[in-house]
């Protein structure tokens, strides 16, 4: 099965910087025709980032997060429905930590992207901390445990980023992510039927580049990555993309 490939441009491109770059996809097709892609703009991008895409069908484009309402007077917040998107990110490691997100607000995330979107990405993982003191199953239990019992014909992602690994250069081991991984897995079998088990993949994120991914990419259950500051340089994501031909 080919990786799929998610690029979070979190908030490095504004609106002109995000259609540059699809500029430059749009004249590189070929290899972007072959791979699977999801791009997740700034919100105030998504609409002409779909506009310029709309001939490239294998790119998804979502959000980055949504509200926890579908609608109101919530001042400076973007509901799952506020733009038709094809998928949306929800419980990243940067809005459990800098907006202190708990479990009880990213389930509600979740449930409103599952009944409104194609596919939903819950990031999951521990902190530096958490992993020094043997707490890396307590806490995947923990937030795994926000699951629901089924996703309605709706495609789940599950994107396991070390909080440690983000943004710092260190990328966790084969070994260990595969142990995790493992792990994660497990956990799902013992909640899904087959037939929605079909419907869930398993990313990793955490430092993705073009020096880290062709290993990466040789670890079982592994079916794409979510890629942070990599995915928002060209050349840099382009590079990521020529390794796994």
């Amino acid at each position: 099965m080919n990786k799929i490939f998610a690029a979070n441009w979190k908030m490095y491109l504004n609106e002109q910087e995000s259609l540059d770059f699809v500029s430059k996809i749009l004249s590189n097709k070929h290899l972007f025709l072959s791979n699977k892609v999801m791009i997740f703009p700034s919100h105030t991008a998504i609409s002409s980032v779909k506009s310029a895409l709309q001939n490239l069908s294998n790119i998804q484009v979502g959000m980055q997060d949504c509200d926890i309402e579908m609608s109101g007077a919530v001042t400076g917040s973007n509901s799952i429905n506020s733009i038709f998107v094809d998928s949306c990110i929800v419980g990243h490691s940067e809005r459990r930590t800098i907006f202190k997100e708990d479990e009880k607000m990213i389930k509600q995330k979740l449930e409103n992207s599952l009944k409104t979107v194609k596919s939903t990405i819950l990031c999951i993982g521990e902190t530096l901390e958490e992993k020094k003191q043997d707490e890396t199953f307590k806490i995947l239990d923990k937030q795994l445990s926000i699951l629901p019992s089924t996703l309605n014909g709706k495609k789940l992602i599950i994107a396991y980023e070390p909080v440690w690994a983000i943004g710092t250069g260190l990328v966790a081991s084969n070994d260990y992510i595969k142990e995790v991984l493992s792990y994660i897995n497990n956990a799902i079998k013992s909640l899904y039927s087959d037939e929605i088990l079909s419907n869930i993949n398993l990313f990793y994120g955490g430092s993705v580049n073009e020096s880290s991914v062709e290993s990466l990419s040789t670890i079982p259950l592994l079916d794409g990555f979510l890629v942070g500051s990599a995915s928002a340089d060209f050349k840099k994501f382009e590079n990521i993309l020529k390794k796994m031909r």
